[in-house]
């Protein structure tokens, strides 16, 4: 369903880099909420409405801020960043079949804290990306500050750009 976004962001930049960064909890933000919505992605899906909201039951968090942040849904739910790669690559070779520029496009995984996170992810990721558009792909990762200065060094062999999140304890003022 996202295809068709990714497709015009491809356009309008006209070749211009783009980074695409995957999923990021808390996922209750992303899934289907009403019964019309639940029934589409259930169709796209080949799945009915009652499989989809008992999944949906089962990945209902308490608290979305433990758990499931950043890379770890990719991570416990690997099919989510595959089908979130198979979009944007899918939409990306579409947009150049059709005549578009060609599209410079970097993944980004979110929140990664260790460097066995992201080799995983970027395997998976790889080999989706491997069938639709081979040796195209650029990788990346974003991490946060407090693992960052201990696993950066380790991790930009693999990386091609490291985004490091910091945290204001105040509001930074224009």
């Amino acid at each position: 369903m996202h295809r068709g976004d990714f497709d015009q962001i491809f356009k309008v930049l006209e070749g211009l880099p783009v980074t695409i960064r995957l999923l990021d909890p808390p996922l209750h933000e992303f899934l289907p909420h009403k019964d019309e919505e639940i029934a589409e992605v259930a169709r796209a899906a080949g799945s009915t409405p009652a499989k989809l909201r008992a999944r949906l039951i089962g990945l209902h968090e308490s608290n979305p801020m433990l758990g499931h942040r950043g890379c770890r849904l990719g991570i416990t739910y690997p099919e989510i960043y595959e089908m979130q790669a198979r979009a944007i690559l899918e939409a990306a070779a579409n947009v150049e079949a059709a005549g578009g520029k060609p599209v410079a496009l970097e993944i980004m995984i979110p929140l990664v804290g260790f460097k066995s996170e992201f080799d995983m992810l970027r395997q998976r990721i790889a080999a989706v990306a491997d069938a639709i558009r081979p040796s195209q792909s650029v990788f990346s990762a974003a991490t946060p500050t407090s693992p960052a200065g201990t696993t950066c060094r380790r991790k930009s062999r693999r990386a091609f750009i490291w985004s490091l999140l910091i945290a204001h304890p105040e509001p930074v003022e224009g």
